[in-house]
């Protein structure tokens, strides 16, 4: 009995114990009587402090908004100084300073002379480097018409190009599939990459294809002979991978492109059978204007390489219209002038551009294929040979038509005449007869010498406004003066402008000094200073 009632005194004890306001002091539970003066003084202690910490958030609140409203105000000011520094970073820097227009002028620059194989485009690069030239690019459908179809083609890439050129014309490029095994690491790599663009065929305005295998080459050309008519295609051009490989004839399009205007392909094979010339393709190149046909470089001794004349003249039969014919290499077997029995000359009524640019030492077919133009109309000629002491290469007896009482001209109407090497001691007087109407002059090589002749006849040559030279030597420009020194020594011939490379050497800078007086010279890689 006593022993229970200890315990309800024990278990009251700790009861009081809990009800009991805290003590700062005590270190373990203690009984202790009630002080109602220790609790008063320390409901005032805790009661003083409470006003302190709410005077206290009082203070920073009124501070946190003073510095809300400081901040308000430095951000502003600091807008307004951030647009002033650009504006004067606008005044002060060149690129800053240059219009919207010129820019995307630079832009168009950069884009159309990128590489093809570049794995950054230089479109998208723009993009990146500020806002302004990304809302100009972003805002410029035609910066993005350049479609290029590589190994190295991201596919994302593509279809930002085919989304951002809008609707505009697409300049298609399948380039530098060098072996099978591009696309064979890669299963179907090559369909796949070339499938992303197909639909947009509609669209496709230039297409250029070359560094290519025959494998994928094959292939290609079998889809874009399926893939359906490619009524906006107006230019195709073609590159050899390697010395020898041939330019399959279907890639010329045939009827699947109407409206196109230009081809420029290498290592082109055509016989009177080939498909591109059946009758039923007829009027398949009835709107080109422009036809350049070249040998891949290394190809000038290939004979596989190399087109028949009934080919060659059965293309042209097809091209009423052609306009600019340019061949780079001896690519068309004319061994004999008289060669085509009823079709002894190639005529081409309405062209006003010839080029011919043998890039051999000794042309072997190049004489009897002059021999067989007839160009009525011709404004433009150019006659390049790489070496001007190899025999054989001399056409000039061909650029005057006998028969007559005197020698006429066979094209009478050229105002732009390009000649390297061509001319020699003995038939530059014959050149001077062929071209009476030339107006632009470029000559180089050798033929600078054609200055050289003891005397001029009355009018020739006289009518040139502009004289582009590329001497190679001093006494070739000091013919020039003399020649230019003869011709106005009348007072009454207009100078022409005298445009060409001329070293800083002493002879060539007096001579500089000499033409001032009769023209406008304008030098490249000279310090006059």
């Amino acid at each position: 009995m006593m022993a229970r009632r200890w315990t309800i005194q024990k278990n009251k004890s700790v009861l009081d114990n809990d009800l009991s306001p805290p003590s700062f002091t005590m270190s373990r539970p203690l009984r202790r009587t009630y002080q109602p003066g220790v609790d008063r003084e320390l409901f005032q202690v805790l009661q003083s402090e409470a006003a302190h910490l709410e005077g206290k958030e009082i203070e920073l609140v009124s501070q946190i908004k003073a510095l809300s409203e400081a901040l308000v105000s430095v951000r502003s000011t600091l807008s307004t100084m951030r647009f002033r520094a650009n504006e004067c970073a606008r005044r002060i820097s060149p690129v800053a300073r240059l219009p919207d227009e010129t820019l995307l002028a630079i832009f168009e620059e950069a884009v159309s002379g990128q590489d093809v194989c570049s794995r950054t485009r230089v479109e998208s690069a723009i993009t990146r480097v500020s806002h302004r030239w990304r809302r100009i690019a972003l805002h410029t459908p035609r910066l993005w018409t350049r479609v290029c179809v590589t190994p190295d083609t991201d596919e994302r890439d593509v279809q930002l190009h085919l989304s951002r050129s809008a609707d505009l014309p697409l300049d298609v490029e399948v380039w530098g599939w060098w072996d099978y095994r591009d696309s064979f690491t890669r299963p179907h790599h090559f369909e796949h990459t070339l499938a992303i663009v197909l639909p947009s065929a509609s669209r496709w305005r230039r297409m250029k294809i070359g560094a290519s295998c025959d494998t994928l080459l094959t292939s290609l050309s079998f889809i874009l002979r399926t893939v359906g008519p490619l009524d906006a295609l107006q230019q195709v051009t073609f590159k050899a991978q390697q010395p020898g490989q041939i330019c399959p004839t279907t890639l010329l399009m045939g009827k699947s492109a109407p409206n196109l205007r230009s081809i420029d392909v290498e290592n082109i094979v055509l016989t009177a059978r080939s498909p591109c010339l059946h009758n039923h393709d007829f009027d398949c190149f009835i709107g080109v204007t422009h036809l350049i046909l070249r040998l891949h470089e290394g190809d000038a001794r290939a004979l596989k390489t190399t087109t028949e004349l009934r080919g060659f003249h059965a293309l042209l039969l097809r091209m009423p219209n052609l306009v600019s014919l340019s061949l780079y290499g001896e690519l068309v077997c004319v061994k004999s002038a008289t060669s085509l029995e009823d079709e002894g000359n190639i005529t081409l009524p309405r062209l006003h551009t010839l080029i011919f640019h043998p890039n051999t030492v000794r042309p072997r077919y190049l004489r009897n294929l002059i021999a067989m133009v007839m160009a009525p109309e011709l404004r433009h000629f150019e006659l390049v040979y790489p070496d001007s002491l190899t025999q054989g290469q001399d056409i000039s007896d061909l650029l005057l038509q006998k028969g007559c009482e005197q020698p006429t001209p066979k094209f009478p109407l050229v105002e732009r005449l390009v000649l390297n090497n061509a001319a020699n001691i003995t038939s530059a007087a014959t050149f001077i007869r062929a071209f009476p109407a030339v107006d632009q002059l470029t000559i180089s090589g050798a033929d600078v010498g054609i200055f050289d002749l003891p005397t001029w006849e009355e009018g020739s040559w006289r009518t040139i406004t502009r004289l582009t030279l590329r001497p190679s030597q001093p006494d070739h420009l000091s013919m020039v003066v003399d020649w230019l020194n003869a011709v106005t020594s009348n007072g009454e011939l207009k100078v022409p402008l005298v445009r060409g490379p001329i070293t800083d050497c002493p002879i060539m800078l007096r001579l500089y000094e000499e033409l001032k007086r009769y023209t406008q010279i304008e030098l490249f890689g000279v310090d006059l200073k």
